[in-house]
């Protein structure tokens, strides 16, 4: 079994793309990396209890918001998503990037349900390829949206996925399972990927120092956060 934690890029008029950012773990290593994030907890907050005074978010790391509002060395911040992205490169930890360019869809076409329906796909695809099954638990920020998407996925089971060439999903198992991401470490760790692969689209090419040093930290050795399973649609010209 293998469990498929995602969270999704909030809607932003200023960049148009929206994003789905997933991890993948084999159950037999989720113990070895939720330990690996504690330790990284402690060594932060002083602890590895899960509340909201010990969550990681990539966003209020670098702008140092919320747990990191005191944090003013952004050296020291940077170091954080470094270790961070360590634990992302792991080799049991495998990836998957979900990117819908929202100014080419049509108006009555939703990013949020077309990125979905591709997490699934893809999901199952990588499952299917490793012979095996998986479960997708995601970020519960409202009833509303954790019933959709669990709709949804029940109603790819059944009849397949939506679009010209849809595939038949049969190697998720169960509903979609949703909790707040404090209380997850994994969760925590997709928020990061998500964030990271956004921060990279919309800046590439910047000369601004800090996201410099982000994009820097992206190349460094060891750092692999290449996708196994991967899905950009309308693809730009």
């Amino acid at each position: 079994m293998r469990l498929v934690f995602f969270d999704e890029t909030k809607n932003d008029q200023q960049y148009p793309s929206y994003h789905i950012g997933a991890v993948v773990i084999e159950d037999a290593h989720l113990l070895e990396v939720e330990g690996i994030v504690n330790a990284l907890a402690t060594d932060v907050f002083g602890n590895a209890h899960l509340s909201q005074d010990t969550e990681f978010h990539a966003a209020e790391i670098y702008h140092r918001k919320k747990n990191f509002k005191d944090w003013g060395s952004f050296e020291l911040r940077i170091d954080v998503l470094r270790r961070l992205v360590s634990i992302l490169s792991l080799d049991c930890v495998h990836l998957i990037d979900i990117q819908i360019n929202c100014d080419l869809l049509t108006e009555n076409q939703s990013a949020e349900d077309i990125a979905f329906m591709f997490l699934c796909e893809r999901s199952n695809d990588f499952m299917r390829k490793h012979k095996d099954l998986g479960m997708l638990i995601g970020d519960r920020e409202s009833d509303k949206g954790a019933a959709r998407h669990a709709g949804s996925l029940s109603h790819y089971k059944a009849k397949g996925t939506g679009f010209a060439f849809g595939r038949e999903i049969r190697n998720l198992v169960d509903s979609v399972h949703f909790t707040h991401s404090h209380l997850s470490r994994f969760l925590q760790l997709a928020d990061v990927y998500v964030w990271l692969q956004q921060f990279r689209a919309r800046n590439r090419g910047s000369t601004n120092p800090r996201h410099q040093a982000v994009l820097s930290l992206l190349k460094e050795e060891n750092v692999n956060l290449f996708a196994s399973k991967y899905k950009e649609w309308p693809k730009r010209d």
